[in-house]
């Protein structure tokens, strides 16, 4: 879709078994592949799937909500186009009870087709699927899949579930929306999107019904958009619709300088300029990050800005401050969930064992996670440490260092708090033992947040930990390039012990340091360290440029266009007879073409041999003594001495030196030997190259003498031997000498070798100290941090106590008071210095001679105990003594709370007065009074009303109406009566008696807790 992207053909299309549930196709990222081309491609492929133009993907738009979503869905889709060539999935908390009407309440806002979503089938654009309830969706392989939902936890982690699926079948394709609800569930699913390149949003919180679903969402820093619902289809539409005139600078490196490409030159100085300009104002490095990575993370920043190329978009970061962090933390990519791919955690899990193997219990099991963005997997091994640790009698101590560059992740780390939809990858017996349930959220326990420290840390950069027993590193290589991912793998190498663990991401390996590191769990990623002859910290070399930012990473030994993409096809393969097999089809070629050349020797600044061709073992001797590849040595005699002189001449002067060409018998047959030495000075200082160049001898060179010169010349080849054996002897003792100087300063090297030896183990004992200062400014870092918790906790105590006007006094398991409110001061006469002073040496005020056997009691039954008391000046309390529970359960002695109720005591005693008067009132009234529950039974009659009735009171009390007074059922009175409790209004009148045939005045009160009926006899009035 972006112009100047593109994928890369070696990127195989996927295969999904659509029979297969999601949970078990895809945990977390790609299968794992076979070390080759294509497992490069799955790498790049994890980062995100990239826009293309024309890509199969379509790009599909999930909604997730809760309580309150429907309104936010029904306004989104009245506003949402029918051809906006986008697949919209709504997936909501349903209740499994009840079939769903949503697809049918949709339907009326869209013209659309809406439908619920059924399991296999192939998702199409401008169409809207509606999960079921009770299930779980995913989408993979643009088909729809469901699971049904065993249990009521799954319920609350339907939008995440949904959201992953998404993220890592569609990436860049993907949006996410996040509307009211009143969990966290879509949290987790978001940061995946982002991770996968793909959109967020959320709704505006002061919209939504239920702000808890978007506020947490936006609580993770990884949405784009708060928007509210009627705006989304617009910025939608408007992102869809920039993302496809872009226009960046093309991910496989810059172009080929023509004027032609104008536009995509300016684009690559911009880029350069931008990183440039991110390093000033954040101080982080990205020049070791692949450059894929980097256009990518730039382009989507520009697409969510409504930018169209990168020197605009230069413009628009110079002019907003804010955009800075937002581009940082898009490249920075802090996203991780616990025990990500479940597999690798239960394979490092059943190697936990061998880190604590050999630890004696003042020992330490240390574990280094860099990288570790917001703490989820630094957390996820303490577990499976304090599981381990909770097996053995006597365990080590446990010390795990988590770091990253991001230190707004590291703030979320130290706090260890998450959203509930963690329960999606959380067993539910460690969310019980290690989290503590919240109100919308898991808080990890107190015993886990102590083993683990987090810090601020670059790894390229700054020093590492070191004697460490285990490093998890999971997915950060994939972003890096070679160079970084080599230099990384060198600094783990230094960081563990020997025979240390690395456990790695499952489409990362150690290639780059095959031989540092061995394979354990090859399928897993978890290697072990190899002990090298002295570990060494690798120091970053070379320059740290933008420009190897940018440059194009290529496999080693293979070369493509400057400034082009490499063509990662393969190599056509090549049918090579048996013992050749090895041979790449370059190595065929050369041995094929050195057959027709000269023979040739290769030696080094030293004149030893390091290579010759196959003829050139003819002018080469062997003779008896120590074996030497010095090639003076070998050389035929009647070459040495020529050829001693052009080697000296061709090192000096970089020139290409011929010898004079002399008869020499090879293979039996006299052949002129002409030698030529070349420097190669520019590939290789200090080799050089011997061509030896042989011709048959002409008859002329073999019979041109006359023999009128042959005495002549037979005693000039006399002094001309006599002259080159005296040469020869020269040049050996010259050689002699040579080999004197030689051991001498081998001599000098090996004493240098040993001051060299001596500086690297200060220099080794200098990199340990740095370390061990690193993780002591962490420690330290990380007990500031604690102590300036543990002074604002003391600091809310503090205030809390004066502030409350209720007497509460702290008291430890000897009854000794530890902590009081000043309100506790005038009721048992505290000053300052009774800190420490058992309570009952201490006049108290109250008329309370239980309080101590009380204490005691609760001390020991953990019951708490409640009475009210008096104090001597009249005032009436509430006293409680509750057992005092530490954060690790234990009774650490007792709370005394003591609240005043004198008031309430007060009117508690008025009330009962006043209940005394109107009894005795009713009592001694000549007039008939009687009181009915609703359920309508007797629960009070006055004597008056005893003797109408002609019954006892007790044979009254807890009977029916009706069975008290049987001809009253159908009557007029009953019937008023019941009128009155059920309109709730009083009533009056009068009626004849049928049993005595007098009149009777009636009033009839209803209540709460039923009726009050007042009568007299009026016969006579």
């Amino acid at each position: 879709m972006a112009k100047g992207l593109r994928v890369s053909s070696c990127i195989p299309k996927p295969e999904v078994n659509l029979e297969k549930k999601d949970s078990e196709a895809r945990e977390d990222g790609l299968p794992a592949a076979a070390p080759d081309l294509v497992e490069d491609c799955q790498r790049e492929l994890i980062d995100n799937i990239v826009p293309t133009l024309g890509h199969s993907l379509i790009p599909i738009v999930g909604l997730g909500g809760s309580a309150g979503s429907i309104a936010a869905l029904q306004e989104f889709f009245h506003a949402m186009p029918a051809d906006s060539g986008m697949t919209f999935v709504v997936v909501v908390h349903l209740a499994s009870d009840f079939a769903s009407t949503l697809p049918e309440m949709l339907a009326r806002c869209t013209t659309m087709p809406v439908s619920a979503a059924e399991d296999g089938v192939e998702v199409k654009p401008n169409h809207v699927y509606v999960i079921p309830p009770a299930k779980y969706l995913a989408v993979l392989d643009g088909h729809l899949r469901l699971t049904t939902l065993e249990h009521e936890r799954g319920k609350r982690v339907a939008v995440d579930l949904f959201f992953r699926s998404l993220a890592d079948s569609h990436g860049s394709h993907a949006a996410a929306i996040v509307l009211s609800g009143a969990d966290g569930d879509g949290t987790i699913g978001i940061k995946r999107i982002k991770e996968r390149g793909g959109l967020t949003i959320a709704q505006d919180p002061e919209e939504a019904e239920h702000d808890g679903m978007p506020q947490s969402a936006i609580g993770t820093g990884m949405v784009d958009w708060v928007l509210r619902a009627a705006k989304m289809p617009q910025n939608l539409l408007e992102y869809r619709a920039h993302g496809q005139d872009l226009r960046v600078p093309p991910e496989e490196g810059p172009p080929r300088p023509r004027a032609s490409e104008g536009i995509l030159e300016q684009g690559e100085a911009a880029l350069r300029e931008l990183l440039a300009y991110l390093r000033l104002r954040t101080g982080h490095e990205f020049s070791y990050y692949k450059r894929a990575t980097i256009v990518r993370r730039i382009s989507r920043r520009l697409q969510i800005n409504g930018v169209a190329d990168v020197p605009s978009y230069l413009t628009f970061l110079r002019t907003n401050p804010g955009e800075v962090g937002a581009l940082l933390q898009e490249l920075l990519i802090s996203v991780t969930n616990f025990f990500r791919d479940r597999a690798s955690f239960e394979a490092i899990a059943i190697l936990v064992p061998e880190l604590f193997r050999g630890k004696e219990p003042g020992d330490f099991v240390r574990v280094w996670i860099p990288a570790c963005a917001t703490g989820e997997e630094a957390y996820s091994i303490a577990m499976l440490l304090l599981e381990h640790a909770d097996t053995l009698e006597t365990a080590p101590g446990l010390q795990i260092f988590g770091s990253d560059l991001d230190e707004i992740a590291i703030q979320i780390a130290r706090k260890g708090k998450y959203p509930e939809a963690i329960a999606a990858d959380v067993s539910e017996e460690r969310l019980r033992r290690f989290f503590a349930k919240e109100a919308g959220s898991y808080q990890i326990r107190r015993e886990v947040r102590e083993i683990v420290l987090f810090t601020t840390h670059d790894l390229l950069k700054d020093a590492p930990f070191s004697r460490l027993d285990l490093i998890s590193c999971r997915n950060l290589l994939i972003y890096l390039n070679g160079a970084a991912q080599k230099r990384a793998l060198d600094i783990f190498h230094f960081a563990l012990r020997p025979h240390g663990l690395l456990f790695m991401g499952s489409s990362e390996s150690v290639e780059e340091g095959s031989q540092l590191f061995h394979a354990m769990d090859k399928k897993h990623r978890i290697y072990m360290q190899q002990p090298a002859s002295q570990a060494r910290l690798p120091i970053l070399t070379g320059p740290s440029t933008d420009l190897y930012a940018l440059e194009v990473e290529r496999p080693p030994g293979r070369r493509g266009l400057p400034g082009r993409s490499f063509d990662r096809t393969a190599s056509t393969a090549i049918e090579l007879p048996k013992g050749l097999e090895h041979l790449s089809a370059g190595e065929l070629h050369y041995r094929l073409v050195e057959r027709l050349a000269q023979p040739s020797v290769l030696v080094n600044p030293h004149h030893e041999i390091v290579h010759l061709s196959e003829q050139a073992g003819r002018f080469l001797q062997f003779s008896g003594g120590a074996p030497t590849m010095n090639l003076l040595h070998l050389v035929h005699p009647a070459l040495r001495v020529e050829l001693h002189a052009a080697l000296l001449k061709a090192t000096e002067t970089g020139l290409e030196v011929d010898v004079p060409r002399v008869p020499l018998e090879v293979g039996g047959v006299t052949r002129s030997v002409g030698i030529r030495v070349q420097s190669a000075r520019e590939l290789a200082p200090g080799f050089l190259l011997v061509v030896f160049e042989t011709r048959e001898t002409t008859p002329e060179e073999a019979t041109g003498i006359e023999p009128s010169d042959q005495p002549a010349m037979r005693h000039l080849e006399r002094e001309l031997e006599v002259m080159k054996m005296q040469l020869r002897d020269s040049l050996e003792q010259y050689e002699a000498n040579t080999e004197e100087l030689k051991a001498g300063n081998e001599e000098l090297q090996a004493m240098n070798e040993e001051l060299r030896s001596a500086s690297e183990e200060l220099e080794t004992s200098r990199e340990e100290l740095q370390s061990i200062n690193e993780e002591l400014t962490t420690v330290n870092q990380e007990l500031k941090s604690k102590l300036e918790e543990l002074g604002r906790a003391n600091s809310d105590l503090h205030n809390l106590m004066a502030s409350t006007a209720i007497p509460t006094i702290f008291l430890d398991r000897e009854l000794r008071i530890t902590r009081y409110t000043p309100s506790a001061v005038g009721l048992f006469q505290i000053i300052p210095s009774d800190l420490g002073r058992p309570l009952f040496d201490l006049q108290h005020q109250l008329n309370y001679q239980e309080l101590k056997t009380d204490a005691e009691s609760v001390l020991e039954t953990l019951v708490p105990v409640e009475h009210e008391v008096s104090s001597r000046d009249g005032r009436w309390f509430l006293a409680r003594l509750l057992p005092y529970r530490t954060l690790e359960d234990q009774i650490a002695g007792l709370v005394l709370t003591l609240v005043n109720v004198t008031v309430n005591k007060q009117a508690e005693q008025a009330l009962q007065a006043a209940h005394a008067r109107i009894k005795s009132i009713l009592e001694s009234t000549t007039d008939c009074f009687y009181a009915l529950d609703r359920d309508w039974r007797f629960t009070y009659v006055n004597p008056r009303t005893e003797a109408y009735f002609g019954m006892a009171k007790e044979q009254i009390l807890g009977r029916l109406y009706t069975d008290v007074l049987p001809n009253s059922r159908g009557h007029e009175v009953l019937l008023r009566q019941q009128r009155a409790l059920a309109e709730s209004r009083p009533d009056h009148f009068e009626f004849l008696s049928p049993t005595t045939g007098k009149w009777i005045e009636q009033h009839v009160f209803p209540n709460e807790d039923g009726l009050a009926v007042y009568f007299r006899d009026v016969t006579e009035r």
